[in-house]
This record gives structure tokens, C-alpha cells and sequence, in this order.
């Protein structure tokens, strides 16, 4: 998207002839491209013809398109600013229109200067996505967000650029943690569809019955609890991917009609009798062995060679060990910007198994950053090992001793340790300046002499 200080492309959909001819020729002389669409079709058309910066739509356009039916609408027109247009009283249904991505409403009839003003708004906040899209883009570049400079991490990130420009199925297969849906999000940002939406849904976390409504919607009263018409993620998906993680542990009746969409591309939302239409890109994941359970029985064959474009792999961390201690410092850098991981905690880290691979290690790193007290920029392997919940190397801290922390289970000792640590080295730093060593450690220097006392440690003239 292009801009020229406040003017752009603007899109109205409204089914009045005369509001068309009013509102096109208004911002027409405010210097926008004004297109005109007056129903859902010719909305969608003008969209994909030629993205606009801004969208105004009127969500009740009868006897094409009822309120509901053009809240079904948002989704599809999100990538660009959307602002509603309603009548009075309609408060819910713009709040609907917010929560499904409406970036702001208009109530008609419209002022004029109003109508202009929030335009220009609207302008205003499609350049800063547009260029916090450029600059996410430029620094996701290098990485396509995997971080890892291993061999198996650069494989992964050539297959996937080699196949994201393509419209082929993909399975990403992988152990748990290993970051399979950052996988789809940058095949899904290096496709042609990558300013398109990204739906994801775990298929094995829902019932069949409420996967089929997150999946293809339902209609009001569809069951109890329908209370409006819902569009599903596969109608939000619309021009963009969908990743279905977990993807073997989707229930058997689910397969079928996830096997009849990608067939023909349609799909009938639960309560529904006529069938709609949706262009996604399906991209799947899942832990499982699918070969073996297709051999079982439990996974349909046919859904299983549907899926099966191209098969992606992401490795496990135990894999890819040398990339350890940049995930470390990035996930680190999340939660303590300032702080830094020890020689010893890099040597810990890597003598660990990780089953949980990348997603395990970046809890650990991440609890130990916050466990962390203030003023202390080094974590060691000691905190790691604490918010790991290792306790070897830890166990001599639950025992009796001279501090004062007798009688304490291993997690207080553990961390009454590590206040005696940090304690020792923020009155070191300060000479002994009990305020001063306050101040590092971000406490009140009467909050530092109460630590002082409940861990036993003497207010020697050095620590006063």
C-alpha cells in the first residue's frame, strides 16, 4: 500500500444509490479513490480486485444482506481498516463488529466532517501497519521467526520458503515443543496469502461437535446456545491459510468432513442446508506417526494423502544443541532485557535432555529470568536449576546451616539461598552501603535489614 499524506483507496459498500453517489463524491473531493460495491458479492469482488486502505460498510444492506450476514463480512475485509456503518441503537451490534476486527463505527446519518476525520484516521492507521508489517517483515526475514543457526533449522527454513510460494497441502511433522505452528505462521507470511488472515485451531483440544462449529460456523439455534449466526474459521480463513494442529487427533466424523471440503471446497455451517464457499490453504500438524495410525485404522487414508503436499519436519531440540544458547538469550531478553546467562548456566543447559524440547527450555529460561531479583543482571545455573525444578546441586541448601534456614523445604531454602547470594554480592558492589545496596536490589534499605535478620546474616560493620 501506497500513501500521499492523508488520501488513499476507500471502498463503501452500501446498497443506496444515492448514499453511494453522496459518500463517493464527498471523499472524491477530499482527494481518496473511492470504489462502490452495494451487496456482499460486489463487496468481496472489489476487495480482491484491489485491496483497499480503507473499507466503510453498511451492515445492513436488505434484502441482500442482513446485520448478521455483513458481520460475516469483517473477517473476509479485515486486512484492510474496516469502519462500520449503522443505524441508531445498533450498540451491540457494533461491538460485535469491533470484536470480529471492525476498526471503529459511524451511526447514520453521517456528518460530513465526521465522515472525513475518521477516513483520515483510518489512513493514518493503514500506513503504520503497512510499515509495522514492512519492518516485521524485514527483521523475520533472516529467521522467518525459527530461530537456530543448525543445520536441521537452516534445512527447514529453505524447504519452507521453497514451498510457501506454492499452493500445495502441507504437514508439518515434529515432537511436542518444537514449534510446529511457528512453522505454518512463516509458510503462511511467505506465501502469496500472507496478507490474507492465519486461523488455527487444535483439533484435538474440542468435542467433534465443537469442532465442527469452530470449524464451518453454525446457524442461530443450532443448538441450545446459538443464540446468532457464528461464520466458522474455515469462512474467516478465506484467502489465507488455516492450520489445523494436532491434526491426528481430529475424531473419526470430523475427518469425513474435513475430507469433503478439501475435495470440493465447500462446506454447510451446522444447522445450515446451503453450502459455502472458501479459498484457505490447509496446513497441518501433529506429534503422531499418521503412516502407522492410516496401517491402524484410526486416521482415514484418504485425509491422510489430502493433507499430504509436502512434508515439513521440525527437529527436536536435543537435534539441534548448538542452538541452545541463542534460544536462550532471546527468550532471556523477553522477560529480563538486561540480564545475562553465566558460562555455568550455558554449560547446564546443555547437558540437559529437554524433552520438552524448545518450548520446555523457554519456560525454564524465562522462569529463571523472573524468579531473578531485582538489581541482578547474571543468571546462573543455580536459577535455572530452581525454575527447572532440578534438584541436584540444590539439595545441600534444605539441609541445616549457619544462615539461619534450618527446618526449610527445599524450594524456600533454594531460594533463601539465592537471597543470600544476591544479598552478598549487592553489599559487595556497594562497599558494604546498606542503601546503596538497597537501591541494586530495588528494595527499601528497612526491607533489606529485615532480609538480613529472617536469613541470619549478621549486620557486620561492612554490611551496615
Amino acid at each position: 500500500m501506497t500513501f500521499q499524506a492523508t488520501r488513499g483507496h476507500v471502498l463503501l459498500v452500501d446498497d443506496e444509490p444515492a448514499y453511494q453517489r453522496l459518500g463517493s463524491s464527498f471523499l472524491t473531493n477530499l482527494g481518496h479513490r473511492v470504489s462502490v460495491a452495494g451487496d456482499a458479492d460486489e463487496a468481496i469482488a472489489a476487495f480482491e480486485a484491489d485491496r483497499p486502505h480503507v473499507v466503510l460498510l453498511d451492515l445492513a444492506m436488505p434484502p441482500s444482506m442482513d446485520p448478521q450476514a455483513g458481520l460475516a463480512l469483517i473477517p473476509r475485509l479485515a486486512p484492510s481498516v474496516v469502519v462500520v456503518l449503522s443505524g441508531h441503537g445498533d450498540r451491540e451490534l457494533n461491538l460485535k463488529a469491533v470484536e470480529l476486527g471492525a476498526w471503529d463505527f459511524l451511526t447514520k446519518p453521517i456528518d460530513p466532517d465526521m465522515l472525513g476525520f475518521v477516513v483520515a484516521r483510518a489512513l493514518h492507521k493503514a500506513r503504520l501497519d503497512a510499515e509495522l508489517k514492512t519492518l516485521r517483515a524485514r527483521d523475520a526475514d533472516q529467521d522467518l521467526g525459527l530461530i537456530g543457526e543448525s543445520p536441521a533449522m537452516q534445512n527447514l527454513r529453505a524447504m519452507i520458503r521453497r514451498v510457501a510460494p506454492t499452493q500445495v497441502s502441507v504437514i508439518v511433522l515434529g515432537p511436542t515443543g518444537t514449534g510446529k505452528e511457528l512453522a505454518a505462521r512463516a509458510i503462511h507470511q511467505c506465501s502469496t496469502r500472507g496478507d490474507g488472515p492465519f486461523a488455527a485451531i487444535n483439533c484435538g483440544a474440542l468435542s467433534t461437535e465443537l469442532l465442527e462449529s469452530e470449524l464451518f460456523g453454525h446457524l442461530k439455534g443450532s443448538f441450545t446456545g446459538a443464540y446468532r449466526d457464528q461464520p466458522g474459521l474455515v469462512e474467516t480463513a478465506h484467502g489465507g491459510t488455516l492450520f489445523l494442529d494436532e491434526v491426528g487427533e481430529m475424531p473419526a466424523p470430523m475427518q469425513v468432513k474435513l475430507l469433503r471440503f478439501l475435495q470440493e471446497g465447500s462446506f454447510v455451517p451446522v444447522g445450515g442446508r446451503t453450502p459455502k464457499h472458501a479459498d484457505v490453504r490447509v496446513v497441518a500438524a501433529t506429534h503422531r506417526d499418521l503412516e502407522q495410525m492410516v496401517r491402524e485404522g484410526s486416521f482415514r487414508e484418504d485425509l491422510y494423502y489430502r493433507l499430504k503436499g509436502v512434508v515439513l519436519r521440525t527437529p527436536a531440540l536435543a537435534e539441534r544443541m548448538t542452538d541452545v544458547p541463542l534460544l536462550a538469550a532471546r527468550f532471556l531478553q523477553r522477560v529480563a532485557p538486561k540480564s545475562v546467562i553465566g558460562p555455568d548456566a550455558l554449560a547446564w543447559l546443555r547437558t540437559q535432555p529437554w524433552p520438552g524440547n524448545v518450548r520446555q527450555l523457554r519456560a525454564v529460561v524465562e522462569a529463571a529470568g523472573a524468579l531473578n531479583l531485582p538489581g541482578s543482571t547474571h543468571v546462573g545455573a543455580d536459577l535455572l536449576r530452581l525454575a527447572g525444578g532440578d534438584t541436584q546441586g540444590l539439595e545441600e541448601s534444605a539441609a541445616p546451616s549457619a544462615n539461619g534456614i534450618e527446618g526449610l523445604g527445599f524450594l524456600d531454602a533454594a531460594i533463601a539461598e539465592l537471597e543470600i547470594r544476591l544479598i552478598s554480592e549487592a553489599l559487595a558492589a556497594s562497599g558494604g552501603n546498606q542503601s546503596e545496596a538497597a537501591r541494586r536490589l530495588g528494595i527499601s534499605r528497612v526491607g533489606l535489614i529485615k532480609k538480613l535478620a529472617r536469613l541470619g546474616l549478621k549486620a557486620t560493620p561492612e554490611h551496615r
